[in-house]
């Protein structure tokens, strides 16, 4: 069911505009003048006794009738009390474009405190304040401060905070011919959150693709939840700032220390099927091509020019957003050798070369050729120089639109390198349909995010529901917990043996098969290789003897774990409590080297086995996995299960804050945990606890 308040903001029968005016220049008269076109009815509320030739009333409370919404554009610290009026009148929404509130900071975080405490007392649901409006194309409803409404019918729906970017979509809209459905401003979000406005364009009919332009998100667990409902049925381009709470973290484990701020984002994005791009421009253009053409399904592009330099330069960018320009088959480039010159070229870019009496044939018929061929999944013709013309234009125009009227599922997308007299030319694609890019480079980010978006395998929006292993009669401290804890979750780990004296590192050794590893044992020492705490490969009672020695030297109280040699490929696996985010895991190439490599990925917790061996298959290092110079590859599956244990535990009880191992060991037949650390949340304290050490 589509939320009221936002039904009430997009689709208002009647709105009040608090603050009209009949004075130029003055952003009440450029409201009355925007809302003009509304096709309901506008009652203007100010001290004037009338506003465009209407009865104006002196106060909220004194307009008859009821108000689905209440547009608002006076001083900033009357909008409590426009608020309070509202509430008594029963009014669902408020759009507050008013500035002067948390931007300013000091009073003006305080006075927003009040506009939402009176909102929420009233049942008043509130867009901004300071934000640009918001506008719904379809209907039409200009209630913001863009010099028009774009064109309805086109179905992107942008949420954004930066109001310039509210109003360049009316530019993009003239520029370029792009449709839209609705544009909101989300301003200070005082009340509204983004999950509540993502859940109503997923709902809206009107809505087949969602932009975001966001410097910050409210509510991020509830945010990422609805992002997965969301991208299961539409498309989300998002260009997301990444400050979270991740930086305020004392990151203690190497977990934390790698995780940026944008690391997380970066993750919850790609793990909701949110595709993030680097800009407005971008987003909007990928929106574009979602919204008009149908969605990829796959990362095979057919690339058709008039140029051999620019086809080999998109082919390059293409290679770039991990997407393929495959060699055509045989029989496909023979059929395509008859529309083209002797000297062209049918292998992929297909190359009309400048035979400019082939234009109006050699496109539309390559384009129909590649589409039904079922060798691609994009199709991207490039229009330049005297391809860039209106019989050219026309020509693919019509091509598309068989593909479409046959049900062919291929999408094309135009490429245009042109001077700006010709666009004209391009506007005969976009009107149509057709998505008519500028430049390789822009072309080929737009494919390369749509691409994305048609991979994504949407994911249920939670895997599993994790229990609690660390009981409410666990002690926290007790190092021994710590191993039972991690072997009760399934993670494999080494036998350790804890020893106070050198004489029971000795005879612990000597229990042990083959060579064995020494690692100081220290509350302080919370990474042993910077200390010189670990001595590897010992053999002989003189060399262990002495190894002990010195690790007991390291600190008063230390004490020495005592493990047999392990082999296997270093990984590391983590997790820590980001207080925006929640449980985040992490995998990566491990070792003492972690922390300079940075090769790691991230997800937020709990994750499903699917989602663990990709991320391992995007690390730097997946090759290393897979075997090398010889090597077995090693059992990826395992280490999965690891990842998956990680973020169980994390998810399962909130009183664990950071749980490092480094490094897991992979190997063909498993892996084993030989080194761990995890930091516990007590009731004041954040307690750190390590391996598991039996005595001697």
């Amino acid at each position: 069911m589509l939320n009221r308040a936002l039904d009430a903001v997009f689709a208002p029968r009647r709105v009040a505009l608090v603050g009209a005016s009949d004075r130029a220049g003055s952003v009440g008269k450029l409201l009355w003048d925007n809302l003009s076109g509304f096709p309901g009815e506008v009652v203007p509320v100010c001290p004037n006794r009338t506003v465009g030739g209407r009865a104006a009333y002196q106060d909220l409370r004194s307009v008859p009738g009821e108000i689905d919404l209440v547009v608002v554009a006076t001083p900033a610290d009357s909008v409590p009390g426009v608020i309070e009026a509202a509430a008594d009148k029963g009014v669902p929404a408020a759009v507050v474009l008013s500035a002067g509130f948390a931007e300013i900071g000091g009073d003006g975080v305080r006075l927003q405190e009040k506009v939402r405490a009176a909102a929420r007392a009233g049942g008043v649901r509130v867009v901004g304040p300071n934000c640009f409006g918001v506008q719904n194309a379809d209907l039409p409803l200009n209630a913001s401060i863009a010099a028009g409404t774009p064109p309805g019918g086109g179905g992107v729906s942008l949420v954004t905070q930066s109001g310039s970017y509210g109003m360049a979509v009316h530019m993009l809209a003239t520029d370029e011919a792009m449709r839209f459905a609705k544009v909101y401003a989300a301003g200070n979000k005082a009340d509204l959150t983004d999950a509540e406005v993502l859940a109503y364009l997923r709902e809206d009919p009107a809505t087949t693709v969602i932009a975001l332009l966001l410097e910050s998100i409210t509510d991020p667990r509830a945010f990422f939840a609805e992002a997965r409902r969301a991208t299961a049925e539409k498309p989300v381009i998002a260009v997301v700032g990444g400050r979270t709470g991740a930086g305020r973290r004392a990151a203690v484990s190497h977990t934390a220390a790698l995780a940026a701020d944008d690391d997380i984002l970066d993750a919850a994005l790609r793990d909701s099927g949110v595709v993030r791009v680097r800009t407005g421009l971008e987003m909007l253009d990928v929106a574009r091509a979602l919204a008009e053409q149908p969605t990829p399904r796959g990362r095979r592009v057919g690339i058709i020019t008039n140029s051999g330099g620019t086809g080999v330069e998109l082919a390059d960018l293409l290679a770039d957003e991990g997407l393929d320009v495959p060699e055509l088959s045989p029989a496909l480039r023979s059929r395509l050798s008859e529309l083209l010159p002797p000297y062209g070229s049918p292998r992929n870019p297909v190359d009309i070369t400048p035979a400019w009496r082939l234009f109006a044939t050699g496109y539309p018929g390559a384009i129909d050729l590649l589409a039904r061929s079922g060798e691609v999944d994009v199709v991207v013709p490039v229009l330049l120089q005297r391809s860039a013309s209106l019989e050219v234009a026309s020509a693919v125009r019509d091509a598309v639109k068989r593909l479409r009227a046959d049900n062919v599922p291929v999408p094309v997308y135009a490429c245009f390198v042109a001077p700006r007299s010709a666009d004209d030319v391009a506007d005969v694609l976009h009107q149509s349909g057709v998505p008519c890019l500028p430049w390789p480079d822009r072309t080929a980010r737009a494919i390369g995010a749509a691409v994305r978006y048609g991979m994504f395998e949407p994911k249920p929006s939670s895997p599993h529901e994790p229990s609690d292993l660390l009981g409410p009669v666990d002690d926290p401290g007790d190092p021994i917990v710590a191993r039972d804890l991690l072997e009760y979750a399934g993670i494999p780990v080494v036998p350790t043996v804890r020893c106070e004296s050198a004489d029971e590192v000795v005879a612990a050794a000597a229990r042990l098969p083959g060579p064995v590893v020494l690692k100081v044992a220290h509350p302080d020492l919370t990474h042993k290789s910077d200390v010189g705490g670990v001595r590897v490969g010992l053999v002989g009672e003189q060399r262990i003897r002495a190894a002990a020695g010195e690790l007991l030297a390291l600190a008063e109280g230390a004490s020495v774990l005592v493990q047999s040699k392990m082999d296997g490929v270093e990984t590391v696996v983590g997790g820590f409590r980001d207080p925006s985010f929640g449980p985040v895991v992490m995998v990566g190439m491990g070792g003492v080297l972690v922390e300079v490599l940075r090769d790691v990925r991230f997800a937020l917790a709990p994750l499903d086995h699917a989602q663990a061996r990709a991320m391992l298959e995007e690390l730097r290092g997946a090759a290393v996995l897979s075997g090398v110079r010889g090597a077995l590859p090693v059992d990826r599956d395992a280490l999965a299960d690891v990842v998956v244990s990680v973020g169980d535990l994390l998810a399962g009880s909130d009183r664990i804050a950071e749980l490092d191992l480094n490094p897991v060991l992979a190997g063909p037949d498993g892996c084993v945990c030989v080194d761990w650390r995890i930091l516990t949340r007590g009731a004041d304290t954040t307690e750190k606890y390590g391996p598991a050490m039996p005595k001697n």
